[in-house]
Formats: structure tokens, sequence, C-alpha cells
């Protein structure tokens, strides 16, 4: 018998199924509750394989199902409880049956995280997050920003995309050359340090380097090269790179070359006290509206300050933890 129902199965899975085929396997369905699940089971794998056939008759399992439950009503109402005792078993082994598929998906699930390729999202919200990759490059994720990588990064590509801005330094344990894909561009590494920033509401995307070189490129744009102290800047709109000057790099660690053309005073000060790491403050906040065009070429803070002061009529002196600009007129005799 069991040869006969496999073959019967065999013809309707391979869409070889007769009128005759069909009536049976429905009888055979109805039958018991096993018969169900087995046949529910079979039905499933062969779509998942993807080898059932769409033109493939269905056979009217819901009456199967339903001739199934009249049986088991009507038996259940002329039997003992001896009988119904006999039945327990059949009970228990669904529940086991049920225990069993609840085990194998677990399994499956944690077998997939494990050895399955899938992303993996590091977002950063209010705060900014740092990270290290599994190739030891360390990424510094600014507020508002995430990175999206594969759980197989490393093992044959190093690719990261990017929405935001963020800070690589780039480690070389990895296979591949590292790239970041940030919007429409790409950046890849060749041995450096950098900063990406590409955030979706903006129509440019950014990239400074601070040490080595980076490729900046679309897939239509052979792009750019930049070495360190360069920025590069794409234009969504034009789709066009360019580069922009750095106003500051150092020369060394205390002395920097510092270039300002028609650049508003507060602002340049915020440069410089980021630059020289001191404090810079103004005695009245109409100050920092002025404009200065400058240059310095390895000139300490202590000149950069004072010349500006004297190009702008204005008094520099120490303060508390740094230095106070003031108009000469507030100076006393």
């Amino acid at each position: 018998m069991k040869e006969n129902t496999d073959n019967l199965l065999a013809r309707y899975f391979g869409g070889n199924s007769s009128e005759q085929d069909m009536q049976a396997l429905e009888l055979w369905i109805s039958e018991s509750a096993e018969n169900q699940l087995y046949f529910d089971e079979l039905t499933e794998l062969y779509a998942k394989l993807g080898t059932s056939d769409a033109n493939i008759p269905k056979p009217n399992t819901e009456r199967a199902k339903k001739s199934f439950m009249a049986y088991m009503a009507l038996q259940t109402n002329n039997k003992t409880q001896a009988v119904e005792t006999k039945h327990k078993p059949l009970f228990k082994s669904w529940l086991f049956r049920a225990a069993g598929i609840a085990l194998i998906l677990a399994f499956s699930f944690s077998a997939w995280m494990i050895f399955s390729e899938h992303d993996v999202v590091l977002v950063a919200k209010a705060t900014t997050k740092e990270s290290t990759l599994s190739d030891q490059t360390e990424i510094k994720l600014s507020k508002n920003s995430k990175i999206i990588y594969s759980s197989r990064y490393g093992k044959k590509a190093r690719k990261i995309r990017l929405e935001g801005q963020a800070f690589f330094a780039v480690g070389h344990k990895g296979k591949g050359i590292l790239q970041i894909n940030a919007d429409e561009t790409f950046i890849e590494d060749i041995g450096t340090k950098f900063t990406v920033s590409a955030y979706p509401d903006s129509d440019k995307v950014k990239v400074n380097v601070s040490e080595g070189k980076v490729h900046f490129y679309t897939t239509t744009n052979e792009g750019i090269i930049l070495s360190a102290t360069e920025t590069g800047v794409y234009d969504k709109q034009s789709k066009k790179f360019s580069f922009i000057k750095s106003e500051v790099y150092s020369v060394t660690k205390d002395i920097k070359h510092i270039e300002f053309n028609g650049k508003n005073l507060h602002d340049a000060m915020d440069i410089i006290a980021k630059e020289y790491d001191i404090k810079i403050r103004f005695e009245e906040a109409s100050i920092g509206n002025r404009k200065i065009t400058v240059n310095f070429d390895g000139e300490n803070v202590d000149m950069v300050l004072n010349v500006i002061a004297e190009t702008l009529d204005l008094d520099v002196k120490k303060d508390i933890g740094g230095y106070l600009l003031q108009n000469n007129n507030k100076l006393p005799n």
C-alpha cells in the first residue's frame, strides 16, 4: 500500500496525475491526520525547492479535512473510554512532533545567523559612536549617521555603505581594499585616515584626508585622487568633483599653515582655537563680524593673533585659559 501511495504522490508532484489519481489522493489524505500532515510537509518542501509546478491540479484538501473530522467525531461518539485512551498516544505524538519542529526552527535560525551572510547596521543617533571592525578599521560615527556592512566583512571584501558622516582610520587585516559607498560615490582607501560626509539631504559628498591617499569616484566618473590635507567635494547636481584647499594644515605639532580669504573673523577664530587647542573670545560680539584675508606660513599662534589684531585695529591679550580680542579704543592709557 505504501508503494502505491508513494507512486501516487510521485505522479502528483511530477505533474502527471490523472483524475482517478486525484480522487485517490483526496481519499488517502482524508484517512488520517498523519497523512494530511505528511502531504502538507511535502507540498511545502517542493515549494521551497522551486520544483512545484504551478500547473499541477490541486487536490481538494479542505474537503478531505472535513471528511476526516466527521469520521473522527463519529468514532468519538461510538467508542468507549478505553478506546479514547488508545488514541491518547496519537495526541502526545502531535505534541512531540510540534516540539521537534520548534527545535528545528530554532536551530535553523541560529545556524542562519552564524553561517549566512546578512547586513550589520551601526547607528549613531543623539551621540557619536565608535567601533572597530574585524580588519582593525576604526570608525567614529557622527550623530544622525549610520554604516551598513556585511556579516562576512573582511572575508572576501571590505565594503561599507555610509549615510551621514564618519571618520575612518583604516586597518589592513582583512582581504580586499576598503571601499566606502556614500550616496552615488565611492571612496577607496590607499592606506590612510579620512572623513566622509554624505548626508541624504545634502547636495554634496565631502571627503577630507588626514593621512595617505584615497580614490574618490563614481561608476560614471573616474573622479580624483586625494592626498593628506586635501579635501574633495562631489556635487550631486552637476555630477562633478572638485578640490577644496584646506585653510589650515600642520607644519609641525605647534606651527600651522593658515590661509583665510575674506573669512568671517568669528569663524576664523573658531578654526584657530580648534587647531591650536586654545580659547579665544571677543570683548564685543560685533568684532566677530569683521572679515579677514591673510596668509601665515609657519608662524606660531601668538604671531598669528597679533597680526590679525593689528590688521583689524584690534588688541589681543592673554586671557584666562586663552586670548581676548578687543577694540583698541577700549584699552586703558
